[in-house]
């Protein structure tokens, strides 16, 4: 065999394309695995024939390659080139196109190698656009979105991940998930996540709080699942999260409502209890003291009167209380309509609680009717100075009568003026001191007001 058949013969059985081609793109040799790429049985006869000939679909651009490659001598590649056969089909090519040249260094031809790398080529495509549905999932998902590697490195996040945080991606990737969860929920979180490495779980969902950049809590639901590598390995965990804060913050209001709706109700039940009693004092005492049934009546239906239009002030405002000057003038209106411009009423803003309003009101109604009987408004010529002074919580309420008929101490302390110590004493935790001095009675009454709440209570509407 001589050395150049022992050539041929050895590149007719190359596992590669090969074809070798004169300067006219004749055939000058063609290995096995170069026909059966194009659909041509192994062992048909090339020699001698074009190029062209044989495969008349060759696209003009690569006839413009092969007259390049021979005119300049050029040296070409390409490692995926779509050729499009007569049927449709699409075969994708790398190939690499070599010029040979003679022992006078001329140009003699082309040496041209091919492989069909199709499967390759539609396997990377099928990649390709399974990571651009993943991506666009990724980045598009209404929900925050993290991988995130086992040791909890933030491998990737997509925007609303990063919007919901206030980080950027790049300060996201540079942390891991426990810098930025609530100290309160990392034990948890970490529990949880050890199951899901051990294979005890497969996935796991909490509501967690994470801490958003500038140290803002937000509250999340979180779904986390494990992927693993084709070992079988822990390779990321996806990461899920849906703000929640919304939802908390409704069941935190609810909550507090229903407490609040629960202090209310015992509230009730007290002042309810309170008025009864008060009703019931009221009742005692004035039989107690009266024979004739006119007069307990009377006396009783004024008391009542007054113990009524101290609960119209605090219906007015709601129950949260009242000020001391509505309930003044609600107490006494009554008296200063019967006797215009015979009672004054001055003071600053101060707030009552209610148990405090209710007692302030039968106080002043107590002390106006006294004083239409016995003192300064039994006359047209006498007068009432009410007034009161306000130092932080102490409060400090004077009754002064003057211009009635002269006043002598009582010999018996009456109900009157039990009322008047027990409703001080109790809900405005204060004291009075009564002096019986000729020119009219005068009561200096001491207080202690409660701060002031706007708590929800049960005469609010929804």
């Amino acid at each position: 065999m001589s050395a150049h058949s022992g050539v041929l013969t050895a590149l007719s059985q190359a596992p590669l394309g090969i074809a070798i081609f004169d300067r006219q793109m004749r055939y000058l040799a063609a290995s096995s695995r170069f026909l059966t790429e194009q659909g041509l049985p192994g062992d048909v006869p090339l020699v001698g024939r074009h190029h062209y000939e044989v495969f008349p679909d060759i696209p003009q651009r690569w006839r413009e390659i092969h007259r390049r490659a021979l005119l300049e001598g050029l040296e070409l590649s390409h490692d995926a080139d779509p050729f499009e056969r007569s049927d449709g089909r699409v075969d994708w090519i790398r190939w690499s196109l070599k010029p040979w040249r003679d022992d006078d260094g001329e140009i003699g031809g082309l040496v041209l190698y091919t492989e069909y790398v199709t499967p390759t080529v539609e396997a990377r495509a099928r990649l390709e656009a399974a990571e651009a549905r993943y991506r666009a999932v990724f980045d598009q998902a209404a929900m925050g979105v993290a991988r995130v590697a086992p040791d909890g490195r933030l491998l990737e996040v997509n925007d609303r991940f990063c919007s919901m945080l206030s980080y950027s991606r790049a300060e996201l990737t540079d942390m891991n998930f426990q810098q930025i969860t609530h100290p309160d929920d990392l034990n948890s979180n970490i529990t949880l996540t050890r199951a899901l490495l051990a294979g005890d779980i497969e996935t796991y969902s909490l509501e967690k709080r994470y801490i958003a950049k500038g140290g803002e809590v937000i509250w999340n639901n979180l779904t986390v699942a494990l992927v693993r590598n084709g070992a079988g390995e822990p390779d990321y965990f996806i990461s899920i999260i849906d703000d929640i804060g919304a939802r908390k913050q409704a069941e935190a209001e609810q909550k507090r409502y229903q407490g609040q709706l629960r202090l209310m109700i015992n509230e009730l039940n007290h002042r309810v209890k309170n008025t009864l009693a008060t009703v019931q004092s009221m009742a005692s005492q004035t039989l107690r003291g009266e024979s004739d049934p006119d007069v307990v009546y009377e006396k009783l239906e004024a008391r009542l009167l007054g113990l009524s239009q101290a609960h119209d002030v605090l219906t007015r405002e709601r129950w949260h209380g009242a000020e001391l000057r509505d309930v003044a003038e609600r107490a006494l209106g009554p008296f200063a309509g019967a006797t215009t411009g015979q009672i004054h009423i001055d003071g600053p803003a101060a707030w009552l609680a209610p148990g405090a309003a209710l007692s302030m009101a039968l106080i002043f109604h107590e002390l106006a009717t006294n004083a239409v009987k016995y003192g300064a408004l039994s006359v047209t010529q006498g007068r009432v100075e009410l007034t009161w002074m306000l130092e932080g919580p102490a409060l400090t309420v004077t009754w002064a009568e003057a211009g009635g008929p002269p006043v002598t101490p009582p010999t018996r302390k009456g109900f009157g003026s039990r009322l008047i110590e027990r409703g001080l004493r109790g809900e405005l935790r204060g004291s009075a001191s009564t002096t019986y001095a000729p020119d009219g009675l005068i009561c200096i009454m001491k207080a202690q007001l409660a701060e002031r709440s706007d708590q929800l209570n049960l005469f609010e509407s929804a």
